[in-house]
């Protein structure tokens, strides 16, 4: 008799716990019965509705007993950490267990009854008792946790460490896993796979659980670190949603598809918050040994880096010199050769122009179209267009390779290691975007080896001292930057000006060089091209976002518009066929049918129109503008990746441009470039959305290790990440090389600030 004493002292909060659960669980489920029956025959997904419903009453009461009766915490007060603690695993345990029983019961007929109980509520009980006793751990521990026992804390650590472990695996094996589609039932998503996907589940269970074991607990992140986690969980998300249906309603369509996005938003998470953590721990207590070998290559490497990595690349490069000889041909690049050669373009039709004579406009850059068509036209005259276009694609081949050749250089200079040189050389090289780019004629590649340049002498401005020829220099590359991409302009407002708040020292220096900038700018746009009769581009460039919203809108809603209200769009964007232009992911066809004899007062009146949508259907315009972006943050999206099929534009238009005979070493060679980007791993150094978010992870991380100063040198990347939402074009793999091809550098460049002692500005 006094052994059984002793026992129940001994286990006397167990046993209130089990009375307490006892009580709640049978409130639970007889509330949940009845709401199940109430609920049966009204609505869909039932099992979940009444599971929530039930819940709510009787983990109130529960926790109120709990808190006063079982772990003494008797003060009368609502302590509200651990009412939130409590809550979260309420969430947590109702979804895992509306979710087990929505798909045990969906083996049954769902008129099945037990004991004059429904099949639902018998299988909901031993779901409810397996989660009991991870509910009294997680609650004594954690929730009602007594700073003033002394437990058996290493037992207990361990053994609460062991649940949380499988349990998080189990939830990211989910998350990574099983997809919803539109329609789907719950039991459908835990079916699909389930057979053909067993061991790769296991393989991820397994991979998942020792991952947690080795990393959860082994960083103390940063509160930045944990919203920079959510963000990426809630990318994930939305992006599956709008990737697979155009909208959020696999995310909100139903309390069945918001319960698994928010699941799979703590699956993805835990995953997300322990990659950040690591990826912190290498940036900033790593070290990584240089190579000591000592041989002929690495002496010639150390004491000629750029000329060494210049060889090294155009060998890669050779390849794809001779099979897509003489250079690969976009719709964009034979309309700039077209303007040259006189010959009347689209460009024409999309602006008024100063003078019916001239073909050339500034809708791509003028000093880009001069460069390309001028080498076109000079291989012309000598009967030769293929040489021509030849000569333009050495001139781009040997800016490039002498640019990226150049970072390396100054990286090695700055004191970056030679395993991290050799890295990023490595990815210059067998990388297929700089061989394929360094091919084509678009604009960008020449533009985005200016802004690797920019980023450069920016990092250079913010840590060296600077002389008059240094500062000169640092203007004439912020000018090609401008001069070389339209919205150019826009980078360098989003990140030079930046500099004045922490250079104090430069200030005078650097504001010099802003007016400089800007002055030339104006003169360019407002002065040179008109003088020149060039016209210059039209504002539909900028109003991507607003078009794109109005066209979805009166796809969508079309009997919203008033008779007046059509009109006014009429003016602007040709309503009648303005539902069937719309394309979520590509603005252009949208913002093709501008009138370009818009007047000022026209787009006011659109704007007001375009208001009142916004206040009626603000969802539209959400959605919208995300379908149209969404592959700037979501990783599981890619298009318009590579250039490298035959255009007939130009042979159309009557000139002599052909690829060579290597048609089988062009197949090759463009299965491999496709092939890239679903590489595990190494595929992601071309992922737009994963390659950004790195960019926001390098300015968090800048911001925890206070290096403000720095932040300037990140404002690049995140400049175009702001300007592609503006776009006209969702996931355009153009529009994201520039900060693609400058993030080696930054990456090199801020592992090297934070572990290394600042020098004299």
């Amino acid at each position: 008799m006094e052994t059984i004493k002793k026992l129940i002292a001994k286990n006397i909060t167990f046993i209130k716990y089990i009375m307490v659960a006892g009580f709640s669980f049978i409130l639970d489920i007889t509330l949940f019965t009845i709401f199940k029956m109430l609920l049966n025959e009204k609505i869909a997904s039932a099992i979940l509705v009444a599971t929530i419903m039930a819940r709510v009453i009787s983990s109130f009461v529960n926790y109120l007993l709990n808190r006063n009766a079982v772990f003494q915490n008797n003060s009368g007060k609502a302590d509200p950490k651990t009412l939130v603690k409590y809550y979260a695993l309420v969430v947590i345990q109702t979804l895992i267990s509306g979710f087990a029983v929505e798909v045990l019961a969906s083996h049954f007929d769902a008129d099945m009854m037990i004991l004059f109980l429904p099949i639902a509520t018998v299988i909901k009980m031993p779901v409810e008792m397996l989660l009991f006793v991870v509910n009294y751990f997680a609650q004594k521990l954690f929730v009602f946790k007594d700073n003033n026992s002394k437990l058996n804390i290493n037992v207990n650590f361990k053994i609460n460490n062991t649940i949380i472990y499988i349990a998080l695996a189990l939830i990211t094996t989910l998350t990574l896993l099983l997809k919803i589609n539109d329609g789907s039932r719950l039991s459908e998503i835990f079916k699909q796979g389930s057979h053909n996907n067993f061991f790769i589940s296991v393989i991820v269970f397994i991979c998942t659980y020792k991952y947690y074991q080795l990393f959860l607990y082994k960083y103390k992140g940063h509160i930045f670190f944990k919203l920079l986690a959510l963000l990426f969980s809630l990318f994930m998300v939305l992006g599956y949603s709008y990737a697979s249906v155009g909208n959020a309603r696999l995310v909100f369509g139903n309390l069945i598809y918001l319960g698994f996005s928010i699941f799979k938003i703590v699956g993805y998470y835990f995953l997300f918050y322990v990659a950040i953590n690591i990826a912190y721990d290498f940036m900033c207590h790593s070290k990584i040994k240089d190579l000591k070998i000592k041989n002929k290559f690495m002496d010639t490497f150390n004491k000629h880096p750029m000329l060494v990595s210049a060889i090294i690349m155009l060998i890669c490069y050779v390849p794809y010199i001779i099979s897509y000889y003489p250079a690969i041909m976009g719709y964009d690049p034979a309309n700039q050769i077209k303007e040259i050669m006189g010959m009347h373009t689209r460009y024409m039709d999309s602006v008024i122009l100063l003078d019916p004579n001239m073909t050339i406009t500034n809708f791509n850059p003028i000093l880009h179209t001069l460069l390309l068509g001028g080498c076109f036209k000079l291989g012309h005259i000598i009967g030769s267009d293929n040489l021509g276009l030849f000569m333009y694609t050495i001139i781009q081949m040997f800016v490039v390779i002498m640019c990226l050749s150049y970072s390396i250089s100054y990286m090695k200079k700055e004191g970056v290691n030679n395993k991290f040189l050799f890295i990023v050389l490595a990815i210059y090289a067998l990388v297929p975007m700089y061989p394929f780019y360094a091919m084509g004629t678009n604009k960008d590649m020449i533009f985005c080896c200016f802004i690797l340049l920019y980023c450069i002498k920016m990092y250079d401005l913010i840590r060296h001292h600077q002389t008059l020829k240094k500062y000169v220099e640092v203007f004439i590359v912020i000018l090609m930057v401008v001069l070389t991409r339209n919205n150019g302009i826009y980078t360098v407002i989003l990140s030079f000006p930046f500099l004045l708040i922490w250079l104090k020292e430069k200030r005078k220096a650097i504001l010099t060089i802003l007016v400089a900038i800007m002055v030339c700018y104006i003169g360019y746009n407002k002065v040179l091209l008109p003088t020149l009769k060039i016209s210059n581009t039209s504002v539909r460039e900028i109003l991507s976002i607003p078009f794109q919203q109005t066209a979805r809108y009166a796809k969508e809603y079309p009997g919203d518009f008033k008779e007046e209200d059509k009109k006014i769009i009429d003016k602007v964007l040709n309503f009648d066929t303005l539902a069937k232009r719309y394309n979520p992911r590509l603005s252009d066809p949208v913002k093709n049918e501008y009138n370009i004899y818009t007047e000022k007062e026209d787009l006011i009146n659109y704007f007001k129109v375009w208001s009142k949508g916004l206040l009626k259907r603000p969802i539209v315009y959400i959605d919208a503008t995300i379908a149209n972006t969404y592959g700037y943050f979501y990783p599981g999206k890619t298009m318009w990746y590579l250039y490298y099929k035959y255009n007939k534009k130009l042979a159309d238009a009557g000139f002599d441009y052909h690829y060579n005979g290597l048609s089988a070493l062009r197949k090759i060679l463009s299965n491999y470039g496709e092939l890239f980007p679903h590489i595990p791993v190494v595929g992601l150094l071309v992922n737009i959305a994963f390659t950004g978010w790195i960019c926001m992870f390098l300015f968090v991380l800048l911001l925890v290790k206070k290096k403000y100063q720095y932040l300037p040198f990140i404002f690049i990347a995140l400049s175009f990440i702001l300007t592609n939402i503006a776009g006209p074009a969702n996931t355009y793999f153009r529009y994201a090389m520039p900060y693609i091809i400058s993030l080696p550098l930054m990456v090199c460049l801020i592992y090297y600030v934070l572990h290394s002692s600042e020098k004299a500005i």
